[in-house]
C-alpha cells in the first residue's frame, strides 16, 4: 500500500498525518469521518479503522452517491457507502460499514451483514443473507434466497448457487470451493 506523504492532496483534500492524529482532531471540533480504505479479499483494515474512529468518538454517516438508486423503504446503518451506478432495493437491511461499489446490484429483502464489501458489478439476487466481514469479487452473481456465511470470500465472476458457509472460499461457475 502506498504510503501518502503529509502535506500533500489528494482531490483537493489535504493529507494531514496517520491514525495516531484521530483523538486531536476530535478533540479540535471534528466529529465526522468517512474510512476510505477499500480491501482485496480482507476487509480486516476497513474493520479496525471502523472500530478505532467509533472508539474516539466519530460519527460515520453513511454515504449515498447521487447517481445510485437507492429505495426510500431501507435500513441504512452508520458508515456505508454506496457507490455511483450501483441499485440498492426495497426491504433491504445495509450493516456497519459496508462498501456496496460501482454498479452493483442488491436485491429486496436482501441483509448483507457489517463490514462486507460488494465490488464492482456484483449482483445479489432477492432474499439474499451476505455474513459479516465477507468479500465478494467484481462480476459475482448471487442467485435468490443464499446465505453467505461470515468471514467469506466470494471469487469475481463466480456465480453463487448453492449457501456458503463460513470462513470459506468458493469460485467458478457455479461457485464451488
Amino acid at each position: 500500500m502506498q504510503q501518502l506523504k503529509v502535506d500533500t492532496h489528494i482531490l483537493g483534500i489535504p493529507v494531514l498525518g496517520e491514525d495516531d492524529l484521530l483523538p486531536q482532531l476530535y478533540k479540535e471540533g471534528i466529529k465526522n469521518v468517512c474510512i476510505g480504505v477499500g480491501s482485496t479479499k480482507d476487509n480486516s483494515r476497513r474493520k479496525m479503522l471502523y472500530e478505532k474512529v467509533k472508539h474516539t468518538g466519530f460519527s460515520i454517516p453513511f454515504l449515498i452517491h447521487p447517481r445510485s438508486v437507492v429505495s426510500e423503504n431501507l435500513r441504512f446503518s452508520e458508515g456505508i457507502q454506496v457507490m455511483a451506478g450501483a441499485i440498492v432495493q426495497t426491504d433491504s437491511i445495509i450493516g456497519e460499514n459496508t462498501i456496496i461499489n460501482t454498479g452493483s446490484i442488491v436485491e429486496h429483502d436482501c441483509i448483507i451483514g457489517k463490514h462486507v464489501h460488494i465490488c464492482p458489478g456484483v449482483v445479489i439476487s432477492g432474499g439474499c443473507t451476505v455474513g459479516d466481514s465477507t468479500f465478494i469479487g467484481a462480476g459475482a452473481t448471487v442467485i435468490q434466497g443464499i446465505k453467505i456465511g461470515n468471514n467469506t470470500i466470494v471469487a469475481a465472476g463466480a456465480v453463487v448457487i448453492n449457501n456458503v458457509p463460513d470462513g470459506t472460499v468458493v469460485k467458478g461457475v457455479p461457485a464451488r470451493v
